[in-house]
């Protein structure tokens, strides 16, 4: 099996692994007010925006995660946020070079 495989399994459990925003705040012990901030301001996104309670899949609690720490390290939101999101982009992008 190529770790793209791997790779794209492993996402594929992240993406499809749905958990409440009160057990998100529950997981991360980040306020639900604050989650729903986050997601007005597109720094992660619910799995369906339209439905009336709002769900989360793993890669976003990752997210979510991430951002705190760099919150609780001195970032603002916006430059936590960014730097998140370069350092997903530059892991996907190693991912899909290696292969066994």
């Amino acid at each position: 099996m190529s770790k793209n495989n791997l790779n794209y399994s492993y996402m594929d459990f992240l993406s499809k692994v749905i958990v409440g925003i009160h057990e998100v705040s529950t997981i991360t012990n980040i306020p639900v007010r604050k989650l729903r901030y986050w997601e007005e301001k597109g720094i992660i996104q619910a799995v369906d925006p339209t439905a009336k309670s709002r769900q989360f899949n793993l890669a976003n609690i990752k997210k979510i995660i991430l951002v705190q720490e760099l919150l609780d390290d001195g970032y603002s939101l916006d430059g936590a946020a960014r730097k998140v999101e370069d350092r997903i982009a530059k892991l996907d992008s190693l991912m899909s070079l290696i292969e066994i």
